[in-house]
Protein backbone atom coordinates (compact mmCIF):
# COMPACT_ATOMS: atom_id res chain seq x y z
CA UNK A 1 0.00 0.00 0.00
CA UNK A 2 2.98 2.37 -0.06
CA UNK A 3 2.67 5.06 -2.53
CA UNK A 4 5.57 5.51 -5.39
CA UNK A 5 8.53 7.35 -4.25
CA UNK A 6 6.89 8.70 -1.76
CA UNK A 7 4.25 10.83 -3.23
CA UNK A 8 2.47 13.31 -1.35
CA UNK A 9 -0.59 15.51 -1.98
CA UNK A 10 0.09 19.20 -3.03
CA UNK A 11 0.62 21.76 0.15
CA UNK A 12 -2.98 23.85 -1.05
CA UNK A 13 -4.87 20.06 -0.92
CA UNK A 14 -3.26 19.47 2.35
CA UNK A 15 -3.77 22.07 3.83
CA UNK A 16 -7.49 22.86 2.69
CA UNK A 17 -8.50 18.89 3.64
CA UNK A 18 -7.06 19.45 7.13
CA UNK A 19 -9.11 22.79 7.42
CA UNK A 20 -12.03 21.56 6.19
CA UNK A 21 -12.01 18.51 7.83
CA UNK A 22 -11.97 20.26 11.66
CA UNK A 23 -14.09 23.23 10.70
CA UNK A 24 -16.82 20.88 9.59
CA UNK A 25 -16.86 18.23 12.59
CA UNK A 26 -16.43 21.37 14.91
CA UNK A 27 -19.65 22.94 12.93
CA UNK A 28 -21.67 19.39 12.97
CA UNK A 29 -20.86 18.99 16.79
CA UNK A 30 -21.79 22.57 17.62
CA UNK A 31 -24.96 22.01 15.83
CA UNK A 32 -25.67 18.67 17.80
CA UNK A 33 -24.69 20.07 21.13
CA UNK A 34 -27.34 22.90 20.00
CA UNK A 35 -29.98 20.93 19.79
CA UNK A 36 -29.43 18.54 22.40
CA UNK A 37 -30.50 20.43 25.31
CA UNK A 38 -32.69 18.55 28.51
CA UNK A 39 -35.29 20.53 27.95
CA UNK A 40 -36.50 23.25 25.66
CA UNK A 41 -36.89 26.27 28.44
CA UNK A 42 -36.09 29.91 28.13
CA UNK A 43 -32.04 29.36 28.70
CA UNK A 44 -31.64 26.63 26.52
CA UNK A 45 -33.98 28.36 23.94
CA UNK A 46 -31.42 31.80 24.79
CA UNK A 47 -28.13 29.47 23.95
CA UNK A 48 -29.63 28.07 20.53
CA UNK A 49 -30.33 31.99 19.56
CA UNK A 50 -27.14 33.01 20.90
CA UNK A 51 -25.07 30.21 19.36
CA UNK A 52 -26.99 29.26 15.74
CA UNK A 53 -24.87 32.15 14.06
CA UNK A 54 -21.63 30.75 14.54
CA UNK A 55 -22.99 26.86 13.48
CA UNK A 56 -23.79 28.65 10.22
CA UNK A 57 -21.04 31.13 9.72
CA UNK A 58 -18.97 27.46 9.68
CA UNK A 59 -21.29 25.83 7.79
CA UNK A 60 -21.18 28.68 5.19
CA UNK A 61 -16.63 28.66 5.30
CA UNK A 62 -16.91 25.07 5.15
CA UNK A 63 -18.61 25.00 1.82
CA UNK A 64 -16.38 27.51 0.51
CA UNK A 65 -13.41 25.30 1.50
CA UNK A 66 -14.77 22.22 0.01
CA UNK A 67 -15.64 24.18 -3.28
CA UNK A 68 -11.85 25.61 -3.06
CA UNK A 69 -10.88 21.53 -2.42
CA UNK A 70 -12.81 20.69 -5.46
CA UNK A 71 -11.65 23.53 -7.45
CA UNK A 72 -8.16 22.70 -6.93
CA UNK A 73 -8.19 18.75 -6.77
CA UNK A 74 -9.31 18.83 -10.96
CA UNK A 75 -5.86 21.08 -11.55
CA UNK A 76 -3.78 19.71 -9.20
CA UNK A 77 -1.83 16.11 -9.55
CA UNK A 78 -3.11 13.89 -7.10
CA UNK A 79 -0.88 10.52 -6.03
CA UNK A 80 -1.53 7.19 -7.25
CA UNK A 81 -4.41 5.69 -5.13
CA UNK A 82 -2.76 2.80 -3.32
CA UNK A 83 -5.92 1.05 -2.35
CA UNK A 84 -7.34 -2.47 -4.52
CA UNK A 85 -10.30 -4.19 -5.29
CA UNK A 86 -12.68 -3.94 -2.14
CA UNK A 87 -10.73 -1.18 -0.66
CA UNK A 88 -10.29 1.12 -3.38
CA UNK A 89 -13.67 0.69 -4.02
CA UNK A 90 -13.99 1.62 0.01
CA UNK A 91 -11.58 4.16 -0.12
CA UNK A 92 -13.15 6.28 -3.06
CA UNK A 93 -16.90 5.77 -1.92
CA UNK A 94 -16.36 7.33 1.47
CA UNK A 95 -14.20 10.03 -0.22
CA UNK A 96 -16.82 10.61 -2.45
CA UNK A 97 -20.08 10.74 0.07
CA UNK A 98 -17.50 13.21 2.70
CA UNK A 99 -16.83 15.28 0.00
CA UNK A 100 -20.69 15.07 -1.02
CA UNK A 101 -22.06 16.00 2.68
CA UNK A 102 -19.45 19.01 3.45
CA UNK A 103 -20.97 20.63 0.20
CA UNK A 104 -25.07 19.34 0.69
CA UNK A 105 -25.13 20.47 4.13
CA UNK A 106 -24.69 24.14 4.17
CA UNK A 107 -26.05 24.27 0.60
CA UNK A 108 -29.41 22.67 2.67
CA UNK A 109 -28.95 24.52 5.84
CA UNK A 110 -29.08 27.68 3.69
CA UNK A 111 -32.50 26.65 1.98
CA UNK A 112 -33.76 25.62 4.82
CA UNK A 113 -32.99 29.10 6.09
CA UNK A 114 -34.48 30.76 3.10
CA UNK A 115 -37.71 28.71 3.00
CA UNK A 116 -38.01 29.89 7.20
CA UNK A 117 -37.58 33.82 5.78
CA UNK A 118 -34.53 33.97 7.39
CA UNK A 119 -30.97 35.66 5.93
CA UNK A 120 -27.50 34.43 7.34
CA UNK A 121 -25.79 37.14 9.27
CA UNK A 122 -22.41 37.29 8.63
CA UNK A 123 -19.75 39.31 10.95
CA UNK A 124 -18.72 42.51 9.67
CA UNK A 125 -23.08 43.16 8.92
CA UNK A 126 -23.44 41.58 5.90
CA UNK A 127 -26.25 39.37 5.46
CA UNK A 128 -26.76 36.73 3.04
CA UNK A 129 -30.87 37.59 1.98
CA UNK A 130 -33.16 34.35 1.84
CA UNK A 131 -33.42 34.14 -2.28
CA UNK A 132 -36.75 31.24 -1.81
CA UNK A 133 -40.33 31.94 -1.18
CA UNK A 134 -41.20 31.83 2.49
CA UNK A 135 -42.53 28.07 3.46
CA UNK A 136 -42.62 27.09 6.91
CA UNK A 137 -43.57 23.46 6.43
CA UNK A 138 -40.92 22.88 3.40
CA UNK A 139 -38.19 23.99 6.42
CA UNK A 140 -39.25 22.36 8.70
CA UNK A 141 -39.38 19.10 6.23
CA UNK A 142 -35.69 19.76 5.25
CA UNK A 143 -34.57 20.10 8.76
CA UNK A 144 -34.71 16.25 9.93
CA UNK A 145 -32.80 15.33 6.54
CA UNK A 146 -30.15 18.34 7.33
CA UNK A 147 -29.90 16.99 11.06
CA UNK A 148 -29.33 13.15 9.94
CA UNK A 149 -27.07 14.16 7.21
CA UNK A 150 -25.37 16.00 10.20
CA UNK A 151 -24.92 12.25 11.89
CA UNK A 152 -23.93 10.33 8.78
CA UNK A 153 -21.32 13.33 8.09
CA UNK A 154 -19.92 12.17 11.79
CA UNK A 155 -20.36 8.27 11.16
CA UNK A 156 -18.65 8.68 7.53
CA UNK A 157 -15.41 10.89 9.16
CA UNK A 158 -15.07 8.17 11.82
CA UNK A 159 -14.88 5.80 9.30
CA UNK A 160 -12.61 8.08 7.36
CA UNK A 161 -10.53 8.17 10.64
CA UNK A 162 -10.34 3.93 11.14
CA UNK A 163 -8.92 4.09 7.55
CA UNK A 164 -6.13 6.46 8.22
CA UNK A 165 -5.50 4.47 11.56
CA UNK A 166 -4.87 1.63 9.31
CA UNK A 167 -2.82 3.25 7.09
CA UNK A 168 -0.80 4.37 9.54
CA UNK A 169 -0.33 0.73 11.60
CA UNK A 170 0.80 -0.69 8.43
CA UNK A 171 4.59 -0.71 8.11
CA UNK A 172 5.34 0.19 4.68
CA UNK A 173 2.17 1.99 4.15
CA UNK A 174 2.85 5.58 2.83
CA UNK A 175 -0.59 6.77 2.14
CA UNK A 176 -1.32 8.80 5.44
CA UNK A 177 1.95 10.71 4.89
CA UNK A 178 1.00 11.85 1.89
CA UNK A 179 -1.76 13.45 3.33
CA UNK A 180 0.20 14.78 6.42
CA UNK A 181 1.16 18.41 6.54
CA UNK A 182 5.21 18.40 6.28
CA UNK A 183 6.58 19.91 9.48
CA UNK A 184 10.14 20.26 7.73
CA UNK A 185 11.45 20.65 3.98
CA UNK A 186 14.43 18.14 4.74
CA UNK A 187 13.62 14.96 4.04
Amino acid sequence: MTRPGGARWPVAIVMLHWSTAALALATAGYGIYLLSPPDWSQPYLDRYAAGIGWHKGGGLTVLALALCWTVLRTRLPRPPLAARGAMRGLALGVHGLLLALVILLPASGYVMDSLAGHGIALPGGITIPPLLPRSDRASMMLSYPHKWAGYALLGLAALHLLGALRHALRPGDSALGAMLPRLSSRK
